[in-house]
């Protein structure tokens, strides 16, 4: 079950925190995308800059809820996982900038977590990376294009970002069979 975008804000205002809940939930889902098996809350903690000693035990709670729901998602094969984003009817803008935050929090997270020396990295996770970086950066919409025409830029945006977040935790996921040609390095096996 998805957590919902809104209650998740409500939660952090109410309880003094105000980081962008994309930030966190990309955070938490690039540090599930390294394949890591020790999804460690404080980690996102630090990344995230919140001070551990004085949140309050039901933020420990939804970030431990969110990493077991964003986990369960990414583990389903159904390609069911959602980057936590504002709903539709919020204005463009804003949820532009909530995906670039969502962006800028799943390369923190990944570096964060990635244990693995970086030649162990491979290069569709790297391009990635890249694209998820180039992405962090879009603060508005095209103004010589029409709402519509932006809106489904947009869309299309998400739905690389979404299929990108998924392929790169296949990339990682531990008992991901993987071949290494000494001339054109790791490939995954489907």
């Amino acid at each position: 079950m998805a957590a919902d975008f809104s209650k998740t804000a409500e939660l952090l205002a109410n309880c003094s925190i105000y980081r962008p809940v994309p930030e966190m939930h990309g955070v938490l889902s690039g540090i599930v995308c390294t394949g890591s098996t020790n999804h460690d809350v404080e980690l996102a903690q630090r990344i995230l800059e919140l001070d551990e000693q004085e949140l309050p035990d039901i933020i420990n709670n939804l970030m431990q809820m969110l990493l077991a729901d964003i986990r369960s998602q990414l583990q389903a094969g159904d390609y069911g996982f959602q980057p936590m984003l504002p709903d539709d009817d919020e204005p463009l803008p804003s949820r532009i900038s909530s995906l670039a935050d969502w962006c800028d929090g799943f390369i923190a997270g990944f570096a964060g977590a990635w244990v693995r020396d970086e030649s162990a990295m491979m290069p569709e996770t790297r391009e990635v990376l890249a694209d998820f970086s180039r992405i962090a950066q879009v603060d508005q919409h095209d103004e010589h294009l029409s709402e519509k025409e932006n809106e489904i830029n947009f869309m299309e945006v998400v739905e690389y970002v979404r299929m990108a977040a998924i392929t790169v935790y296949q990339q990682n996921a531990p008992g991901n069979p993987k071949v290494f040609d000494e001339e054109s390095g790791p490939e995954v096996i489907h």
